[in-house]
């Protein structure tokens, strides 16, 4: 029953049964004689994607097959306990179905039906920060999922801001106020409708009593403007969120007013 062989195996995985079908993927890895009572063999691959739209990604696969003494293979589950690339995080089941037996002269044939879950854990890119070196730096402990509302103080410069935000285990994180009192003209507060998402964010930095500060500031959403708040004085800057991105939290350097402004797209 070749209990105790160790096999190494580098097997092909093409979209159909045919020798000339596609390469999609290759099965590479090991299976282990586990049976002493019958021909069981403890299976151990990767699945590793070599077609355009996964390459690079992979599916670790972990199960077993049953070979009769005639060296016939049965169907078989084999468990899907991780993954790499566009599948991390993956867990789920390959059904293996053989179609065709030639053993002993060119091995077999299965059909594999894929079936995974894969989180989705979106990339947060980090933008910024426009403005000067002043202040103290100002940050969120952990990645933010989606922004909530926004509250700007300002005169003719962005004395403080503050939000809140959703993270990854869904709960909502009150951030700031960033920046002081300054001489007050407006405090504003911005709520963000349920399908609502801010795309762009520009505004303007300046130099006041020596110390460079955001001086104004305006966030486009896919609804409305909001501001420009402050005054704009001084250089412009501009960022435009691309694709289906958004803007999910901030980050500043901020003292008596805010010096420095960043985003988080997530």
């Amino acid at each position: 029953m070749l209990f105790g062989f160790v096999v190494a195996n580098d097997w092909t995985i093409r979209d159909g049964p045919a020798p000339n079908a596609k390469l999609v993927a290759r099965a590479r890895g090991m299976h282990i004689g586990a049976g002493k009572a019958d021909g069981s063999w403890l299976l151990c691959h990767s699945i590793l994607f070599t077609d355009t739209r996964f390459k690079g990604s992979s599916l670790k696969v972990l199960g077993d097959f049953a070979m009769d003494k005639n060296g016939a293979a049965a169907d078989g589950e084999w468990a899907i306990v991780g993954g790499t690339g566009e599948f991390a995080y993956a867990n789920g089941i390959v059904t293996a179905k053989i179609i065709e037996n030639m053993h002993p002269t060119n091995g077999r044939i299965w059909e594999l039906r894929i079936r995974a879950f894969c989180p989705c854990i979106p990339e947060v890119i980090e933008k910024g920060p426009w403005g000067g070196e002043g202040g103290t730096s100002f940050d969120i402990p952990e990645p933010p999922r989606s922004l909530q509302t926004v509250t700007i103080q300002c005169s003719y410069v962005i004395n403080s801001i503050g939000f809140c935000y959703i993270n990854h285990a869904d709960e909502k994180i009150t951030a700031g106020p960033w920046g002081g009192d300054g001489a007050l003209t407006a405090t504003l507060q911005i709520t963000l409708a349920p399908s609502e998402t801010i795309k762009q964010v520009f505004g303007t930095k300046g130099t006041v009593e020596g110390d460079t500060v955001v001086t104004s500031l305006a966030l486009v959403s896919n609804v409305r403007t909001y501001g420009p708040f402050g005054k704009a004085n001084g250089s412009a800057f501009s960022s435009q969120i691309p694709g289906n991105k958004t803007v999910a939290g901030f980050h500043a350097r901020a003292g008596a007013s805010v010096n420095a402004f960043g985003l988080y797209i997530a």
